[in-house]
């Protein structure tokens, strides 16, 4: 901790429960002044940056124990923490489940649970707050991944033991698939697909698709849609016909120019992407592992200009190739879904 140079800096919480709370509740109305909102924000801001220790260390584990799946990590966005604050007024920020994230996404069902009782097994001493199987049992949207929720203890450094959530996600890569074109559709249409908000057709189809993936693995078809394969492909053909999705999601992955991160950074760090819809333009800022500071600050930044034609996301990665695996929706590569569509439909 002596320079950055030598390690990493992480940020610590400079701010009480009370003041943590203060800030969600100001954020959360749309009345509050400018001043508190910016205050509330720089607090905000502190909150969930001092996550990312608790996060590495969460996220060091598992790459650690899955050397063979993509891991990814990653800080919830501004828009969606501020979002999710003014969607429910009474939630507390202080306890908010996921600031840190870390999603580890596996080829077939059975590494999910192995993955999950792997982790549960080892001598961690975290605390398991909640556990949710979506998998077994799919939300009402179609999503279906495992997700655990831990409260971060840590015997090394008291710093960190102050309520400070985790989340971790375990997909397959056909979950990940279907989670990444319903974010890429909810992108460009400008709308909260992920909060099962927007046009109800295109909502349904996406539902009606994560029931034909988790037939192709023998797992739970979501609520209100039938197990039946030939009927639930009629409904999608039908809702194709009149919207062309496929189309649609086809001419987007191919829509947007990216500039890759520098050639010192093709390994193990900190990447932030900034996607800008207007120019269709996708720029991706690399970090070494000891600049989670610096990072942090440009991300934090970037958010501060509250430009609404830019999407912005600081997500930590052990390589470029790993980071497009994990967030095709930023490289607009959603080639394998699309794929996947049409030789359903054919």
């Amino acid at each position: 901790m002596n320079t950055q140079n030598q390690r990493e800096i992480w940020e610590i919480s400079k701010y009480s429960k009370s003041e943590i709370n203060k800030a969600g509740s100001i954020i959360a109305y749309s009345s509050s002044s400018k001043e508190d909102r910016d205050n509330a924000l720089m607090i905000l801001n502190n909150w969930r940056a001092a996550h990312a220790y608790p996060l590495q260390v969460i996220c060091s584990n598992l790459r650690s124990r899955n050397p063979d799946a993509i891991v990814v990590q990653r800080l919830k966005r501004l828009d969606s923490i501020t979002g999710k604050i003014e969607r429910f007024p009474d939630m507390s920020l202080y306890r908010m489940q996921d600031l840190g994230g870390c999603r580890v996404i596996v080829d077939i069902i059975d590494q999910v649970y192995e993955a999950v009782e792997r982790y549960k097994k080892s001598r961690i001493r975290h605390i398991l707050k909640r556990e949710y199987d979506y998998i077994q049992n799919p939300k009402e949207s179609g999503y279906r991944s495992y997700h655990m929720v831990y409260q971060f203890h840590s015997d090394k450094k008291e710093t960190y033991n102050k309520n400070m959530f985790i989340e971790i996600q375990f997909r397959t890569k056909l979950q990940h698939i279907w989670a990444t074109a319903v974010e890429m559709m909810g992108i460009y249409t400008k709308s909260q697909l992920k909060a099962s908000k927007g046009d109800k057709d295109v909502l349904r189809f996406f539902v009606l698709v994560s029931s034909v993936f988790a037939k192709m693995e023998n797992m739970s078809i979501c609520p209100n849609t039938v197990d039946d394969y030939n009927i639930l492909i009629s409904e999608i053909r039908k809702i194709d016909n009149k919207l062309n999705l496929v189309s649609r999601l086809s001419a987007l992955s191919v829509a947007i120019n990216h500039t890759n991160a520098s050639k010192k950074m093709k390994g193990k760090g900190y990447y932030v992407l900034i996607l800008n819809y207007k120019d269709k333009l996708l720029k991706v800022r690399g970090f070494s592992p000891n600049q989670i500071e610096l990072a942090t600050k440009v991300y934090n930044d970037i958010e501060a200009t509250n430009n609404p034609e830019v999407d912005v996301v600081l997500v930590s990665a052990t390589s470029f190739d790993t980071l497009k695996a994990a967030y095709p929706n930023y490289f607009t590569d959603i080639s394998q879904f699309v794929d996947m569509m049409r030789r359903i439909l054919s």
